[in-house]
């Protein structure tokens, strides 16, 4: 899954990949480190998906650097979801996992 990220609205928005996501929060790789507790603006966005990106909340729970990668891995708590965003992130994770017992990844 495709995330955007901005630390506040007078910053552009990074862009990356997460490689974990539930209905708490994802974790994604960062190219910089990122302080525990720094809240963030994310856009979630399934390749291939013809809805509009999924705009969340969230807050830094942990940044540890991948020596392999030459990446931050980042853990992100979501914060203050509606039913409505939840029920979205649900149909994502549902089709991440059809996506992956299809062999897409």
């Amino acid at each position: 899954m495709l995330v955007a990220f901005t630390i506040g609205d007078e910053f552009a928005a990074a862009r990356t990949e997460t490689y974990d996501v539930g209905l708490g929060g994802l974790a994604m790789f960062c190219t910089a480190e990122l302080p525990a507790a720094q809240p963030l603006t994310l856009e979630l966005e399934l390749r291939g998906d013809p809805r509009p990106p999924l705009r969340l909340t969230g807050e830094v729970r942990w940044c540890r650097y991948d020596q392999t990668l030459g990446k931050y891995r980042t853990g992100v708590e979501f914060t203050d979801r509606t039913p409505e965003q939840e029920a979205q992130l649900i149909g994502y994770i549902e089709m991440m996992y059809k996506l992956r017992d299809l062999g897409v990844f």
